[in-house]
């Protein structure tokens, strides 16, 4: 479908979505002609002359689809509060998008994540030292305090039986309703 040799495809990951993980309005809430419109500003702000205008690049096609719980704030200071692959228990690894690796909450980041996991169960099988990014972070005492006094709580988000509610792709917006606090 997408095969032209005169034609290109293009992906957009358009982040952060929501006011929650530092946007600055909620675009999740956002019609998809006004997420399609940021792109093609941010692109034609990016690659003047190659976006719209004469000779320049034209939109064919387009789908907006919504993942709201894709990633996170990514605010300062905020790596070192993610656990490393190595753990102190025998036989356990950690991986995961969650886990400390250079990349956000991603699949790039979980791919990441897996393999210093695996070289974390090398390393020990074969009696070498952990690498330096390897060795265990400390649990921070503000991390622990916090911890003793925190009460479950609703997440803020989508509520629904539909995929994206349950941090799924949706395109459109559906019957979905999108709830703030």
């Amino acid at each position: 479908e997408y095969a032209d040799a005169d034609r290109s495809m293009l992906e957009l990951v358009f982040a952060p979505a929501t006011r929650e993980v530092g946007a600055d309005r909620n675009w999740i809430g956002a019609s998809d002609a006004e997420v399609v419109a940021a792109c093609l500003g941010e692109l034609s702000r990016l690659f003047p002359g190659e976006i719209g205008g004469e000779g320049g690049a034209e939109l064919l096609k387009h789908a907006v689809v919504r993942t709201p719980r894709s990633v996170y704030a990514a605010t300062p200071g905020r790596n070192r509060y993610r656990p490393s692959q190595a753990t102190p228990v025998p036989n356990f690894v950690l991986a995961g998008d969650w886990t400390s690796q250079k990349f956000l909450g991603s699949m790039e980041g979980a791919v990441l994540a897996g393999k210093l996991a695996a070289e974390v169960i090398a390393d020990r099988a074969a009696g070498r030292a952990a690498a330096t990014s390897q060795t265990l972070k400390p649990v921070h005492e503000e991390v622990v305090a916090a911890a003793e006094g925190a009460a479950p709580r609703e997440p803020v988000g989508v509520r629904g039986r539909h995929p994206i509610a349950f941090g799924g792709g949706q395109q459109g917006l559906g019957e979905t309703k999108f709830e703030h606090a």
